[in-house]
Formats: structure tokens, C-alpha cells, sequence
């Protein structure tokens, strides 16, 4: 509530100031959930980070089956040292697992942060471009008119600028 009251006294504010400028300001507003989920560009950080899971997924059950053959030796043939190593290959698969655990998520959070600069910096330049006063995004304003939706023309040119690296 006191971040929609904010945004509402801001925008009153810029409303007064903005009254004074030779044009009217003009806002926008952007989707980010929308270019995350719509623009190509995103959907290949994604899947990047689909394919790192898949990969630990891989390797994790390739331990897992180890660990199960062990443990069927072990009940099959019951000597002394076996124990050992079912206990040292079940603490080795939970090292693997929160090393795994923990690789995804630093990598996905990398790539979260990646394309939000990116995405930031689109807006910024649109913005410019088009002498938005301010853009803001879809979750933070309860309504707006379509026409002052950037959201294609933000998936759009973050579509081109990754197609021209």
C-alpha cells in the first residue's frame, strides 16, 4: 500500500510539473513478466539455464544409481568395509547435490540480472526516444490505457540487440 501511495504521489507531483511544460508529459508502461516471457531473447537465457539443470539432473542420477548399487551389494554381501563406503558415497551424493543446487541458482540469478540490465537500458532508450516523462512497470500501476503500453516495442528492440552481438 505505501509503495502504491508513492508511486501515486509521485505521479501527482509530475502532473503539477509537468503542467508548466510546453507539451503534456507522457508516461509509459512496460510488462517486464510479458518481455521475460515473450521476448526470444530471454527465452534462450532460459533455456541456457534448462539445459545447466538437466545436466546436474543427469549427473546427480548417475550418483544416485551408484549409491544404489552400493547399498544392494551391501544387503547382498554384508562385510564390514561396505558400510563405509555406502556412508562415504551417500555424503558424496549430497555434496554433489547442494553443489548442483547452488551452481543453478548463482547462474540463474546471474542471468536474471543480465537481462534486467539489458531490459533496463531498452527502456531508458525508448524513453529517450520517445520523451517519456516516465515509464513505469505494469505491476506497479493499477491501470493504464494501452496506448501507453511499451511493452512490444521494449521486446522488440531487446530482440534486435541481442540478434546484432
Amino acid at each position: 500500500m505505501k509503495k502504491l501511495a508513492a508511486v501515486l504521489m509521485g505521479f501527482l507531483l509530475l502532473m503539477i510539473i509537468g503542467c508548466n511544460a510546453p507539451e503534456p508529459p507522457k508516461f509509459g508502461v512496460v510488462d517486464v513478466v510479458k518481455v521475460l516471457s515473450s521476448s526470444k531473447t530471454s527465452q534462450k537465457a532460459t533455456t541456457e539455464v534448462d539445459n545447466l539443470v538437466k545436466a546436474k539432473q543427469a549427473e546427480l542420477k548417475e550418483k544416485g544409481e551408484t549409491l544404489k548399487k552400493i547399498e544392494k551389494n551391501l544387503k547382498e554381501h554384508p562385510p564390514k568395509g561396505k558400510a563405509d563406503d555406502l556412508n562415504r558415497a551417500a555424503a558424496e551424493y549430497q555434496r554433489l547435490a547442494s553443489a548442483a543446487d547452488a551452481e543453478i541458482k548463482k547462474k540463474a540469478a546471474e542471468m536474471r540480472k543480465a537481462v534486467f540490465e539489458q531490459i533496463k537500458k531498452i527502456i531508458e532508450t525508448i524513453g529517450q526516444e520517445e520523451k517519456f516523462l516516465m515509464i513505469f512497470t505494469a505491476d506497479n500501476v493499477p491501470y493504464f490505457q494501452q496506448t501507453t503500453d511499451v511493452t512490444d516495442k521494449v521486446i522488440k528492440k531487446y530482440d534486435e540487440s541481442a540478434g546484432g552481438k
